[in-house]
């Protein structure tokens, strides 16, 4: 059976269709950027019980800097091919993307975590390797998502 037949209308329409808030603030070491879907949970969160995430490190972690133009634009690029390699057919959902300190994380949550890395390795790539971390782990009602980095928004220090 083909994945995209399993994949409920009302799950491509939260894949589709939700909205990004975006979150500035500062941390003890510098800015924070933090992107989430809203609303915040898919129609069917069972069906993602893995937490998935990819890490970009394009400074040293405590330099506390956000990446310039140019790394921010192969970071775009690479978000766009990774989210067209695994969200097409609701593989996995991206749910966040915080940037900061040296590096960029995006948040997806998955049912299959080994389809994710064989998508990866053939998706295309550019004339080196991403810099990037490979971190799962079982997760299936999504605490990660919502008390390491959501709950963190009502925070003085972070605007919205």
């Amino acid at each position: 059976m083909n994945r995209s037949t399993i994949v409920s209308d009302a799950l491509r329409n939260w894949i589709d269709c939700s909205g990004w808030n975006l979150v500035k603030g500062n941390t003890e070491t510098g800015p924070l950027l933090l992107r989430f879907r809203e609303p915040e949970l898919p129609p069917e969160i069972a069906v993602f019980p893995n937490c998935l995430r990819v890490v970009w490190g394009y400074d040293d972690e405590g330099s506390g800097t956000l990446p310039d133009g140019r790394c921010n634009e192969h970071m775009e690029v690479f978000e766009n091919r990774l989210c067209a390699a695994w969200e097409h057919d609701a593989l996995a959902v991206l749910t966040a993307v915080l940037t900061f300190d040296g590096a960029r994380q995006w948040v997806f949550y998955t049912s299959d975590v080994q389809a994710c890395v064989e998508r990866l390795n053939s998706m295309p790539q550019e004339s080196e390797a991403y810099p990037i971390e490979l971190d799962a782990f079982n997760d299936p009602t999504w605490n990660y998502l919502h008390e390491e980095i959501i709950r963190d928004r009502g925070n003085p220090n972070i605007s919205v």
